[in-house]
Protein backbone atom coordinates (compact mmCIF):
# COMPACT_ATOMS: atom_id res chain seq x y z
CA UNK A 1 0.00 0.00 0.00
CA UNK A 2 1.58 3.14 -1.34
CA UNK A 3 1.26 6.60 1.18
CA UNK A 4 1.49 10.21 -0.29
CA UNK A 5 5.71 10.61 0.38
CA UNK A 6 6.00 7.36 -2.13
CA UNK A 7 3.15 8.91 -4.47
CA UNK A 8 5.19 12.10 -4.46
CA UNK A 9 9.21 10.34 -4.86
CA UNK A 10 7.82 8.57 -7.70
CA UNK A 11 6.26 10.94 -9.94
CA UNK A 12 7.85 12.32 -12.50
CA UNK A 13 7.56 15.21 -14.96
CA UNK A 14 5.51 13.40 -18.14
CA UNK A 15 5.42 9.73 -19.18
CA UNK A 16 5.30 9.10 -15.97
CA UNK A 17 2.27 7.17 -13.50
CA UNK A 18 -0.34 9.10 -13.29
CA UNK A 19 -2.86 10.07 -10.45
CA UNK A 20 -6.00 10.82 -11.19
CA UNK A 21 -7.15 11.76 -7.88
CA UNK A 22 -4.19 15.17 -8.32
CA UNK A 23 -3.26 13.90 -4.95
CA UNK A 24 -1.18 17.01 -3.52
CA UNK A 25 -0.35 16.06 -0.10
CA UNK A 26 3.27 16.74 -0.78
CA UNK A 27 5.03 18.97 -3.60
CA UNK A 28 7.42 16.84 -5.64
CA UNK A 29 8.36 20.12 -8.25
CA UNK A 30 7.89 22.99 -6.29
CA UNK A 31 9.01 25.64 -8.79
CA UNK A 32 5.64 24.58 -10.13
CA UNK A 33 3.12 25.63 -7.60
CA UNK A 34 5.68 28.85 -6.82
CA UNK A 35 4.88 29.59 -10.62
CA UNK A 36 1.28 28.93 -10.33
CA UNK A 37 0.99 31.47 -7.39
CA UNK A 38 2.42 34.37 -9.24
CA UNK A 39 0.13 33.45 -12.44
CA UNK A 40 -3.04 33.76 -9.39
CA UNK A 41 -1.08 37.04 -8.20
CA UNK A 42 -1.14 38.38 -11.65
CA UNK A 43 -4.15 38.13 -12.84
CA UNK A 44 -5.68 40.67 -14.76
CA UNK A 45 -9.17 41.14 -17.00
CA UNK A 46 -8.60 42.91 -20.40
CA UNK A 47 -12.26 44.22 -20.21
CA UNK A 48 -11.21 46.90 -17.40
CA UNK A 49 -8.73 48.40 -20.34
CA UNK A 50 -10.89 50.88 -21.96
CA UNK A 51 -9.61 51.12 -26.05
CA UNK A 52 -11.56 53.99 -27.10
CA UNK A 53 -9.02 55.98 -27.30
CA UNK A 54 -6.78 54.21 -29.66
CA UNK A 55 -9.89 53.55 -31.67
CA UNK A 56 -10.14 57.54 -32.03
CA UNK A 57 -6.42 57.43 -32.85
CA UNK A 58 -6.74 54.62 -35.18
CA UNK A 59 -9.71 56.13 -37.61
CA UNK A 60 -8.19 59.74 -37.07
CA UNK A 61 -5.31 59.42 -39.41
CA UNK A 62 -2.77 60.29 -36.44
CA UNK A 63 -0.83 56.80 -37.81
CA UNK A 64 0.48 57.06 -41.10
CA UNK A 65 0.24 53.72 -43.82
CA UNK A 66 3.53 52.21 -42.36
CA UNK A 67 2.40 52.29 -38.46
CA UNK A 68 -1.04 51.30 -39.39
CA UNK A 69 0.02 47.82 -41.38
CA UNK A 70 2.52 47.33 -38.76
CA UNK A 71 -0.46 47.63 -35.86
CA UNK A 72 -2.61 45.23 -38.19
CA UNK A 73 -0.08 42.71 -38.80
CA UNK A 74 1.70 42.19 -35.38
CA UNK A 75 -2.16 42.03 -33.98
CA UNK A 76 -2.90 39.55 -36.45
CA UNK A 77 -0.25 37.30 -36.03
CA UNK A 78 -0.51 37.40 -31.82
CA UNK A 79 -4.07 36.35 -32.08
CA UNK A 80 -2.77 33.47 -33.93
CA UNK A 81 -0.24 32.31 -31.88
CA UNK A 82 -2.30 32.28 -28.91
CA UNK A 83 -4.65 30.35 -30.14
CA UNK A 84 -1.99 27.57 -31.65
CA UNK A 85 -0.95 27.70 -27.92
CA UNK A 86 -4.06 27.46 -26.59
CA UNK A 87 -4.53 24.20 -28.01
CA UNK A 88 -1.49 23.16 -28.18
CA UNK A 89 -0.91 23.11 -24.44
CA UNK A 90 -4.16 21.30 -23.56
CA UNK A 91 -4.50 18.79 -26.72
CA UNK A 92 -0.54 17.74 -27.14
CA UNK A 93 1.72 18.89 -24.13
CA UNK A 94 -0.76 18.81 -21.55
CA UNK A 95 -1.61 15.39 -22.37
CA UNK A 96 1.95 13.79 -20.96
CA UNK A 97 2.73 15.41 -17.88
CA UNK A 98 2.45 13.35 -15.39
CA UNK A 99 2.95 15.10 -11.92
CA UNK A 100 0.11 17.16 -10.53
CA UNK A 101 1.61 20.42 -9.85
CA UNK A 102 2.67 20.65 -13.36
CA UNK A 103 -0.08 20.34 -14.57
CA UNK A 104 -2.15 22.98 -13.03
CA UNK A 105 0.19 25.06 -13.89
CA UNK A 106 -0.34 24.37 -17.63
CA UNK A 107 -3.88 24.58 -17.37
CA UNK A 108 -3.75 27.66 -15.63
CA UNK A 109 -1.23 28.66 -18.64
CA UNK A 110 -3.77 27.74 -20.76
CA UNK A 111 -6.62 29.69 -19.55
CA UNK A 112 -4.06 32.53 -19.49
CA UNK A 113 -3.63 31.98 -23.39
CA UNK A 114 -7.59 32.29 -23.60
CA UNK A 115 -7.60 35.84 -21.97
CA UNK A 116 -4.93 36.72 -24.64
CA UNK A 117 -6.75 35.39 -27.04
CA UNK A 118 -9.90 37.67 -26.12
CA UNK A 119 -7.79 40.56 -25.57
CA UNK A 120 -6.89 40.70 -28.73
CA UNK A 121 -10.41 40.21 -29.87
CA UNK A 122 -11.42 43.38 -27.97
CA UNK A 123 -8.42 45.24 -29.57
CA UNK A 124 -9.74 43.81 -33.21
CA UNK A 125 -13.39 44.95 -32.92
CA UNK A 126 -12.71 47.75 -30.73
CA UNK A 127 -10.20 49.57 -32.56
CA UNK A 128 -9.83 48.18 -36.49
CA UNK A 129 -11.95 49.68 -39.53
CA UNK A 130 -12.36 45.91 -40.50
CA UNK A 131 -12.42 43.13 -37.86
CA UNK A 132 -12.77 40.68 -40.23
CA UNK A 133 -10.01 41.55 -42.21
CA UNK A 134 -7.77 40.94 -39.35
CA UNK A 135 -8.87 37.71 -38.24
CA UNK A 136 -8.59 36.57 -41.57
CA UNK A 137 -5.25 37.73 -42.49
CA UNK A 138 -3.20 34.63 -42.84
CA UNK A 139 -5.45 33.45 -45.51
CA UNK A 140 -4.30 36.72 -47.80
CA UNK A 141 -1.07 37.27 -46.23
CA UNK A 142 1.41 34.28 -47.59
CA UNK A 143 3.99 34.92 -45.33
CA UNK A 144 1.85 34.88 -41.83
CA UNK A 145 0.17 31.81 -43.46
CA UNK A 146 3.89 30.22 -43.84
CA UNK A 147 4.96 31.66 -40.57
CA UNK A 148 1.36 30.07 -38.77
CA UNK A 149 2.23 26.60 -40.75
CA UNK A 150 5.72 26.30 -39.61
CA UNK A 151 4.76 27.01 -35.85
CA UNK A 152 2.14 24.59 -36.19
CA UNK A 153 3.85 21.88 -37.73
CA UNK A 154 6.68 22.55 -34.85
CA UNK A 155 4.05 21.40 -31.97
CA UNK A 156 2.76 18.60 -34.38
CA UNK A 157 5.63 16.79 -34.27
CA UNK A 158 5.54 15.40 -30.31
CA UNK A 159 1.65 14.98 -31.55
CA UNK A 160 2.54 12.79 -34.33
CA UNK A 161 4.93 10.91 -32.43
CA UNK A 162 4.73 11.26 -28.56
CA UNK A 163 8.08 10.26 -27.05
CA UNK A 164 10.67 11.25 -24.67
CA UNK A 165 12.93 12.42 -26.94
CA UNK A 166 10.05 14.54 -28.92
CA UNK A 167 8.24 15.64 -25.57
CA UNK A 168 12.45 17.39 -24.51
CA UNK A 169 11.81 19.11 -27.75
CA UNK A 170 8.28 20.61 -27.61
CA UNK A 171 9.79 22.00 -24.61
CA UNK A 172 12.21 24.01 -26.59
CA UNK A 173 9.93 24.48 -28.81
CA UNK A 174 7.78 26.88 -26.66
CA UNK A 175 10.33 28.61 -24.85
CA UNK A 176 10.68 29.54 -28.64
CA UNK A 177 7.21 30.40 -28.71
CA UNK A 178 6.43 32.12 -25.53
CA UNK A 179 10.24 34.04 -25.17
CA UNK A 180 11.16 34.79 -29.22
CA UNK A 181 7.79 34.28 -31.41
CA UNK A 182 5.44 37.05 -29.93
CA UNK A 183 8.38 40.12 -29.46
CA UNK A 184 8.22 41.61 -32.98
CA UNK A 185 4.80 42.32 -32.42
CA UNK A 186 5.21 43.50 -28.81
CA UNK A 187 8.15 46.14 -30.12
CA UNK A 188 5.68 47.38 -32.52
CA UNK A 189 2.88 48.10 -30.12
CA UNK A 190 5.70 49.87 -27.62
CA UNK A 191 7.36 51.56 -30.58
CA UNK A 192 3.96 53.04 -31.14
CA UNK A 193 3.15 53.98 -27.68
CA UNK A 194 6.69 55.33 -27.35
CA UNK A 195 6.03 57.73 -30.02
CA UNK A 196 2.15 59.14 -28.22
CA UNK A 197 0.36 56.43 -30.27
CA UNK A 198 -2.21 53.42 -29.73
CA UNK A 199 -1.08 54.08 -25.59
CA UNK A 200 -4.17 51.29 -24.53
CA UNK A 201 -3.46 49.04 -26.79
CA UNK A 202 -0.02 48.99 -25.56
CA UNK A 203 -1.00 48.61 -21.90
CA UNK A 204 -3.05 45.55 -23.36
CA UNK A 205 -0.15 43.99 -24.63
CA UNK A 206 2.26 44.99 -21.25
CA UNK A 207 -0.16 42.54 -18.95
CA UNK A 208 0.09 39.96 -21.72
CA UNK A 209 3.66 40.29 -22.40
CA UNK A 210 4.34 39.61 -18.45
CA UNK A 211 2.31 36.29 -18.43
CA UNK A 212 4.10 35.16 -21.36
CA UNK A 213 8.00 36.61 -20.81
CA UNK A 214 7.70 36.17 -17.11
CA UNK A 215 5.63 32.70 -15.66
CA UNK A 216 4.98 31.38 -19.05
CA UNK A 217 8.57 31.60 -19.87
CA UNK A 218 9.56 30.79 -16.42
CA UNK A 219 7.49 27.38 -16.07
CA UNK A 220 8.94 26.00 -20.05
CA UNK A 221 12.78 26.78 -19.05
CA UNK A 222 12.56 24.86 -15.74
CA UNK A 223 10.36 22.21 -17.30
CA UNK A 224 13.33 21.91 -19.56
CA UNK A 225 15.62 21.53 -17.07
CA UNK A 226 13.85 18.88 -14.77
CA UNK A 227 13.17 16.78 -17.53
CA UNK A 228 16.70 16.77 -18.53
CA UNK A 229 17.65 15.72 -14.86
CA UNK A 230 14.77 12.32 -15.05
CA UNK A 231 16.09 11.83 -18.42
CA UNK A 232 19.94 13.01 -19.32
CA UNK A 233 20.47 10.60 -21.84
CA UNK A 234 18.26 12.03 -24.41
CA UNK A 235 19.95 15.26 -23.70
CA UNK A 236 23.45 14.82 -26.15
CA UNK A 237 24.87 16.52 -28.73
CA UNK A 238 22.17 15.36 -31.34
CA UNK A 239 19.69 17.44 -29.39
CA UNK A 240 21.72 20.31 -28.37
CA UNK A 241 22.35 20.39 -32.22
CA UNK A 242 18.49 19.89 -32.89
CA UNK A 243 17.59 22.80 -30.53
CA UNK A 244 19.96 25.43 -31.34
CA UNK A 245 18.81 24.75 -35.15
CA UNK A 246 14.70 25.68 -33.67
CA UNK A 247 16.13 28.67 -32.38
CA UNK A 248 17.69 29.54 -35.39
CA UNK A 249 14.76 28.68 -37.95
CA UNK A 250 12.52 30.74 -35.06
CA UNK A 251 15.47 33.91 -35.22
CA UNK A 252 14.92 33.71 -39.32
CA UNK A 253 11.57 33.82 -39.16
CA UNK A 254 10.55 36.24 -36.51
CA UNK A 255 13.13 38.83 -38.17
CA UNK A 256 11.82 38.14 -41.63
CA UNK A 257 8.16 38.78 -40.17
CA UNK A 258 9.10 41.94 -37.90
CA UNK A 259 11.14 43.55 -40.93
CA UNK A 260 8.14 42.42 -43.56
CA UNK A 261 5.62 43.67 -41.23
CA UNK A 262 7.21 47.37 -40.76
CA UNK A 263 8.00 48.25 -44.14
CA UNK A 264 11.15 49.79 -43.67
CA UNK A 265 10.64 51.02 -40.00
CA UNK A 266 8.90 54.57 -38.59
CA UNK A 267 10.59 56.27 -35.66
CA UNK A 268 12.29 54.42 -33.41
CA UNK A 269 12.06 51.13 -35.29
CA UNK A 270 14.17 50.21 -37.82
CA UNK A 271 15.04 46.80 -39.97
CA UNK A 272 18.17 46.19 -38.00
CA UNK A 273 16.80 47.07 -34.59
CA UNK A 274 14.08 44.00 -35.53
CA UNK A 275 17.38 42.15 -36.51
CA UNK A 276 19.28 42.39 -33.17
CA UNK A 277 16.67 42.86 -30.47
CA UNK A 278 15.42 39.34 -31.86
CA UNK A 279 18.83 37.58 -32.32
CA UNK A 280 19.42 39.10 -28.48
CA UNK A 281 16.17 37.46 -27.24
CA UNK A 282 17.66 34.65 -29.13
CA UNK A 283 20.73 34.62 -27.09
CA UNK A 284 18.73 34.54 -23.48
CA UNK A 285 16.99 32.05 -24.21
CA UNK A 286 19.83 29.75 -25.63
CA UNK A 287 21.20 31.13 -22.49
CA UNK A 288 18.48 30.42 -19.71
CA UNK A 289 18.48 26.19 -21.63
CA UNK A 290 22.18 25.99 -21.27
CA UNK A 291 22.44 25.91 -24.83
CA UNK A 292 25.25 28.29 -25.44
CA UNK A 293 25.65 32.03 -27.07
CA UNK A 294 24.27 31.84 -30.55
CA UNK A 295 25.03 34.92 -32.18
CA UNK A 296 27.76 36.31 -30.50
CA UNK A 297 28.59 40.21 -30.31
CA UNK A 298 25.00 40.99 -30.39
CA UNK A 299 24.47 44.29 -28.58
CA UNK A 300 21.19 44.96 -26.81
CA UNK A 301 19.41 46.66 -29.41
CA UNK A 302 16.02 48.00 -27.31
CA UNK A 303 17.33 49.08 -23.88
CA UNK A 304 14.17 50.78 -23.06
CA UNK A 305 11.80 47.11 -23.63
CA UNK A 306 12.20 45.65 -20.13
CA UNK A 307 11.52 48.68 -18.09
CA UNK A 308 8.62 50.02 -20.97
CA UNK A 309 6.88 46.77 -20.93
CA UNK A 310 6.07 46.55 -17.24
CA UNK A 311 2.52 47.33 -16.76
CA UNK A 312 1.25 50.56 -14.61
CA UNK A 313 -0.67 50.45 -11.44
CA UNK A 314 -1.45 47.42 -9.24
CA UNK A 315 -3.28 44.45 -9.76
CA UNK A 316 -5.82 45.92 -6.83
CA UNK A 317 -7.17 48.08 -10.08
CA UNK A 318 -8.94 45.32 -11.79
CA UNK A 319 -10.50 44.27 -8.99
CA UNK A 320 -12.04 48.20 -8.31
CA UNK A 321 -11.47 49.20 -12.29
CA UNK A 322 -15.37 49.41 -13.58
CA UNK A 323 -15.16 46.80 -16.63
CA UNK A 324 -15.54 48.09 -19.92
CA UNK A 325 -18.08 46.61 -22.56
CA UNK A 326 -16.91 45.38 -26.41
CA UNK A 327 -19.24 44.51 -28.58
CA UNK A 328 -17.92 41.22 -30.02
CA UNK A 329 -21.19 40.29 -31.31
CA UNK A 330 -21.23 42.56 -34.64
CA UNK A 331 -19.90 40.44 -37.20
CA UNK A 332 -21.86 38.06 -39.72
CA UNK A 333 -20.22 35.02 -40.69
Amino acid sequence: MKDTTRITNERRIAFGPKDELMCMAAIKYKWATDIYDRMEANTWFPKTIALGPDRETYRSGALNARERNAYDKALAFVSNLDGIQFNNLIHNIGQHITAPEVSLAIARQAAEEGVHVRSYQFMIEAVSLDPESVYMMFERDGMLARKNEFIMRSSAVLKDDPTPANFARAIVGNVILEGIYFYSAFLVFYTLARNGKMLASADMIKYINRDEGETHLDLFTNLHHAFQAENPLLYDEQFRRDAVQLIKDAVELEVAWGQYIIQGGFLGLTDEVVEHFVKGLANKRAMALNLGLIYPGVVNAVPWFDDFSKPNGTRSNFFEARPVDYDTSGLEW
